[in-house]
């Protein structure tokens, strides 16, 4: 199996952001040192934001070292640290950052000799659809309405379109958690910006980052209207509307549209 992101979620406090997302397609985007800074809204703010070393207690060692008045020089190790070595680049500070939450599904990527099995791969998948699709009640925290994007690809390329009007460099991708406890390591360059602790896990979130020439500080640019591949629902009702089936083309199908697989999916 492999999975796929089928469909990007924005989640927003006021219906007027959600509006002016969906009929503008206006992306306003905080800078992560702004999301490291936000006190009291657990969802939205992380001082952790943009860790690239997070070091267990147990795998490093910590000295001081000082002179004394005679020249001597001595070295003293820190034994027993309360917790992990963390270091944050303030560097990353900068970026901006526009975050939503990512429904993937997972879907078959083997090869099958029948039918049969093909369609037996398919029905195990869609036996088990209503769990992958659900959004975490989680992620609702963050606001009461929410603009789907249906038309993932599409939407990339008009965010790319625009940001490269701007002279903006621009990167994007899914978050990957680690656990805090048990994790140790580095992550180099842009790439921290992308890792988050795993208490942050049922966020789901897929991050565009971009570096904008100029002023620092919450950006805000729009990519043209949303409305051919996107739409507006509470998130109360959500969960209850969005439906998604895989299934097998017809042979015939396959032909005519050149799909290099059997396998797509309907929303």
């Amino acid at each position: 199996m492999g999975s796929r992101i089928y469909m990007l979620v924005k989640v927003f406090d006021k219906e007027e952001y959600a509006d002016a997302f969906l009929q503008h397609g206006e992306m306003l985007c905080r800078t992560l040192g702004e999301f490291k800074r936000i006190e009291g809204d657990e969802a939205r703010g992380d001082k952790y934001e943009g860790v690239t070393d997070w070091h267990q207690p147990d795998q490093v060692k910590v000295t001081i070292s000082y002179k004394d008045q005679a020249g001597v020089e001595h070295v003293i190790p820190i034994e027993k640290l309360a917790g992990p070595m963390i270091i944050q680049n303030s560097h990353l500070d900068d970026y901006n950052l526009f975050c939503t939450y990512a429904v993937k599904i997972d879907v078959p990527d083997e090869t099958y000799e029948t039918r049969e099995a093909l369609l037996e791969a398919v029905q195990k998948v869609n036996d088990g659809l209503m769990c992958q699709m659900a959004v975490n009640d989680e992620a609702f925290s963050l606001g009461h309405y929410a603009v789907v994007v249906y038309q993932v690809e599409e939407f990339f390329e008009r965010v790319e379109k625009t940001v490269e009007s701007l002279g903006a460099d621009h990167a994007r991708s899914p978050v990957i958690y680690y656990d805090p406890e048990t994790f140790h390591g580095s992550f180099k360059g842009v790439q921290a910006a992308f890792r988050k602790r795993s208490t942050y896990a049922y966020q789901n979130e897929y991050r565009f980052l971009f570096d904008f020439p100029g002023a620092v500080g919450t950006k805000t640019f729009q990519v043209g209207a949303l409305s051919d591949i996107a739409f507006k629902v509470t998130c109360g009702e959500i969960n209850s509307l969005l439906k998604l089936k895989l299934y097998v083309r017809d042979e015939a199908d396959v032909v005519q549209s050149g799909a290099d697989d059997g396998v797509v999916t309907e929303s």
